[in-house]
């Protein structure tokens, strides 16, 4: 009999699990459990190009992003605009500065990441919006290339239980957002001649228009960030995220 329960322990220990074999483990009590998940995240950056389909993470070589919506008025700034078929390239190359965990009773975390390049493109649709006054509404795609980029994020979690199986849920997400440079190029269907000139005023000074953007395109980070481990960890239960002590 107690053969047969051991056999049917290995079984449900097989099947049940969700991480796939190559996904490295920490454990919560460990003293140097920031240093662990950094190891482990460097093990997984080549599988991270391409997603990882079973733990719902999508690729990172473009990150895609279908639909995004923006709405915001501030000094200098007017802005509603519906951002679709967005795609990020070269996030794979993150370099994590600093990771910091509190797991005392509590699930939060802060992290400091680096990226020498991003290329983004995507359509956008923005209506009766301005910069300073110069008037950015129109319709079409825009290709832009940003380098030196620095991310702080600050986040916390909270334990749900979902069919009897204890998961963690992302349920606060800041952001703090530093780019050095940015440069614009635009295709306009509607007014290419004014998307023309918005272009090259942003071009001519990148540093005053993401300054006037940067709250914005915080806040907008923040919820991609939120979505994205939420996705994640809906479906890897906490056990297997951080592996208590036997």
């Amino acid at each position: 009999m107690k053969v047969l329960f051991a056999l049917l322990f290995c079984v449900f220990s097989v099947y049940g699990k969700i991480l796939p074999d190559y996904f490295p483990q920490c454990k919560k009590s460990d003293p140097q459990i920031e240093k662990c998940i950094l190891e482990a995240i460097e093990v997984l950056r080549p599988k991270l190009l391409n997603g990882i389909p079973e733990v719902n993470a999508p690729a990172l070589e473009p990150f895609n992003v279908p639909t995004l919506k923006l709405d915001r008025t501030a000094t200098n700034l007017r802005l509603k605009a519906t951002i679709k078929n967005m795609k990020a390239y070269g996030g794979s190359n993150f370099k994590i500065e600093k990771l910091k965990l509190n797991l005392n009773g509590k699930y939060e975390g802060q992290m400091k990441l680096t990226l020498p390049k991003l290329s983004v493109t995507a359509d956008y649709d923005v209506r009766g919006s301005k910069i300073l006054t110069l008037d950015i509404s129109g319709k079409g795609r825009l290709r832009s290339n940003f380098t030196g980029i620095t991310v702080v994020a600050k986040g916390a979690a909270k334990v749900v239980e979902r069919d009897g199986v204890e998961y963690l849920q992302a349920e606060k997400m800041i952001t703090k957002l530093k780019i050095g440079h940015g440069q614009l190029s635009i295709d306009d269907t509607e007014r290419p001649v004014a998307a023309t000139s918005a272009a090259a005023f942003f071009n001519a000074s990148p540093g005053v228009v993401l300054d006037i953007l940067n709250p914005l395109i915080e806040e907008s980070s923040a919820a991609i960030f939120k979505a994205f481990f939420n996705k994640v960890l809906s479906a890897i239960p906490l056990k297997e995220i951080l592996v208590e002590d036997s």
